[in-house]
């Protein structure tokens, strides 16, 4: 198990290869605050483009190391595909600190009986496929509250705004809708929804600013609220986890306000001189 602090030089060359400046929202959550008070956290973080995981993740580890939170010792839940591959097992298994995909119950286990601090999940999962990469994309499943809940542990949502330029986000026109009926479900309604398939672009691309906001989340159920009945849990847990992205787009739109005004005002001043 690596604390975040252990993970500083790949955290430091990454940035220095793909982001130059990271900027905490002005409407952000005090996050030095936050890690103080919770020794342990569930954190949802939007995902972008599929290329856009990779930049939040590296914003996450640098701004945390900066707000007393370089200690603190992460595990990660991502496709469980990618552990029967060779070359991305071994990235992943280095990166979520676990060599495969874990459910709900062994997760639940790591947060609450081992050294493990906080668990990582980008809810929105291989849907990041589709949309703009500033939509935030319907989340796979809604069980990352159940392990909030079992684990006693709130959840920190987390946006990163700029990802969005490593992916082009191709319309697709209505006519030619049907000939992606082969996506499973889940990925038919998120295509159908937004009618978008973002095509990632190479990471030879520095961003340049990267942008975040924090927000400390507490779902309202408890463990005894849960029901027995898997699909009668699941509507429960629905009703936290749509809470939750509605939040996570709110932060996402501000970020991007931010941004678009900061630039807004520094073209203003340029022209000003």
């Amino acid at each position: 198990m690596k604390s975040i602090n252990q993970f500083r030089l790949t955290t430091a060359a990454l940035k220095r290869l793909y982001l130059d400046k990271i900027i905490i929202s002005e409407n952000s959550q005090n996050l030095n605050l936050i890690l103080k008070r919770n020794p342990k956290l569930v954190i949802a973080l939007n995902h972008g483009p599929m290329a856009g995981a990779l930049a939040g993740l590296i914003g996450i580890a640098d701004v945390f190391q900066i707000n007393g939170g370089g200690t603190r010792i992460p595990f990660g839940i991502t496709w469980r595909n990618f552990y029967d591959f060779p070359v991305t097992k071994q990235i992943l298994s280095y990166l979520t600190q676990v060599d495969k995909g874990v459910n709900v119950d062994e997760a639940s286990h790591l947060l609450s009986n081992t050294e493990f601090t906080d668990c990582f999940i980008m809810p929105e999962g291989e849907l990041c496929n589709f949309g703009n990469g500033l939509d935030i994309q319907p989340f796979l499943s809604p069980r990352f509250i159940e392990l909030a809940i079992r684990s006693n542990t709130p959840v920190l949502i987390t946006a990163h705004q700029g990802s969005e330029n490593w992916a082009w986000p191709l319309s697709i026109n209505n006519k030619l809708k049907p000939l992606f009926k082969w996506l499973p479900k889940n990925m038919q309604d998120s295509f159908d929804e937004s009618g978008i398939i973002s095509i990632p672009k190479p990471y030879r691309r520095k961003l340049g600013k990267l942008y975040m906001s924090f927000y400390l989340y507490r779902p309202k159920l408890k463990s005894t609220d849960l029901a027995e009945e898997m699909n009668e849990r699941l509507k429960q847990l629905n009703v936290e986890a749509d809470k939750v992205r509605k939040q996570m787009q709110k932060m996402v739109t501000q970020l991007s306000l931010e941004r678009t005004s900061k630039h807004s005002l520094k073209k203003n001043n340029s022209k000003s001189e």
